[in-house]
């Protein structure tokens, strides 16, 4: 009999192997695993989605106030899912939500989406890199073609060159439509690759690997807020001064210059980027509708600008330049998610710059919302009142 621990195991995706595993560690660990133990959705769903799986970890979604946004592709009225465990998050989100709706909704555009796969090539010389280099230029659309064979939904853009000494990367470029597109661009990418193996120059090569690092997949870069990875997603509200003082409890004088304040200690302190905690909704909005929760470490920087106008009203923005998610694929697809994407109306094909417009409303909501209690002191207050479960702990929650 195969172990249910084998990745070729026919029991790995069925509800009898993950009984079994359950059998295994409650005689491993003396744990009675409870939780753990009870059915969520059909077993054989998860498969390209974990292995070994022994249950499911359940996590709590809050839905924020009515968030009102105009964007290229999101347009009215909308409630966002955070899934979350931090008290006061999806209070705040929603108290800039209300801002941002009082004063008329903020605007959002979402660019197409970009991703990149980089894999290098080590060759006897610098001059047989710049050749190789040359070579893939010229043979561009047939490199385009192979690539595409993979996909249905990505298409190779651009092959751009970098040189480090004999060693050649080639940056590939991908539009992945609806897709956040990770694994997309590694199997179109290894196509290529393996077709230009075969052909001089780079059947000369000395060596190559699929990935160089130059993609900077799940990973924060110095340049992580000037290129674009994914999506750039830009949102933008002017607040009246009377509805920062009615919704926010501060002035626009005072939301400027903690923005500003905290910009200069970025600035000083080697941050990549300038927000308050956009990391904090991507993350949220991320985990609920399904997204690679990996990805946060470049999802998550950006840029927030706040400044007060001629009026004297709050301009604020918030810069995200590299929002990897996708509506189609990977977790996207498992119950809970599929419905939290729904209530957004954001499932499904020709919804990943819809669904990237309202995470940017969510970030700017978020940063007006942290911004403002930082202005009013009121920041450490409120995460003594709202961000400690009762007693310490959480009780009756199965």
């Amino acid at each position: 009999m195969s172990s249910p621990w084998s990745p070729s195991s026919a029991e790995q995706w069925s509800e009898v192997g993950r009984l079994a595993r359950l059998a295994d560690l409650r005689r491993a660990t003396g744990r009675r695993l409870e939780v753990l133990a009870e059915p969520l959705f059909e077993t054989t769903n998860l498969r390209g989605r974990i292995e070994n799986v022994i249950g499911a970890v359940r996590l709590p979604i809050g839905v924020t106030a009515p968030l009102r946004l105009t964007g290229s592709a999101a347009m009215g009225l909308f409630q966002v899912p955070l899934a979350t465990t931090e008290g006061t998050l999806v209070l705040a989100v929603s108290r800039g939500a209300h801002a941002i709706t009082t004063a008329g909704g903020a605007a959002v555009y979402a660019s197409a989406p970009q991703l990149t796969r980089a894999p290098v090539f080590v060759f006897a010389s610098h001059g047989a890199a710049r050749a190789a280099a040359a070579w893939a230029a010229e043979h561009l659309d047939e490199i385009r073609e192979v690539a595409g064979r993979t996909t249905r939904h990505g298409r190779l853009i651009a092959v751009e060159p970098w040189f480090i000494g004999r060693r050649l990367v080639l940056e590939c470029v991908y539009d992945t439509g609806d897709a956040a597109g990770q694994n997309m661009v590694t199997f179109a990418t290894d196509a290529a690759c393996r077709w230009l193996r075969e052909r001089e120059p780079f059947s000369s090569a000395l060596d190559y690997t699929i990935e160089s690092n130059v993609s900077h997949d799940k990973k924060i870069a110095g340049m992580g807020v000037a290129v674009r990875r994914g999506r750039q997603v830009d949102a933008e509200v002017t607040l009246p001064a009377a509805v920062v003082r009615e919704v926010l409890h501060t002035e626009p004088a005072a939301m400027a210059r903690v923005a500003l304040d905290g910009m200069r200690a970025s600035v000083m302190s080697g941050a990549v980027g300038a927000q308050a905690q956009v990391a904090n909704v991507v993350t949220a909005l991320f985990l609920a509708t399904g997204q690679d929760p990996a990805t946060i470490t470049e999802c998550g920087t950006g840029m927030t600008v706040m400044d007060v106008t001629d009026d004297g009203d709050l301009y604020a923005s918030v810069t995200l330049p590299r929002v990897v998610l996708g509506t189609v694929g990977g977790g996207t697809t498992l119950p809970a998610e599929q419905e939290c994407l729904e209530l957004l109306d954001c499932s499904g094909t020709g919804c990943a710059t819809k669904l990237a417009e309202i995470l940017g409303g969510a970030a700017l909501a978020g940063e007006l919302s942290v911004v403002a209690a930082l202005a009013s002191d009121t920041f450490a207050g409120a995460h003594a009142a709202f961000g400690r479960p009762a007693n310490g702990r959480l009780r009756g929650i199965r």
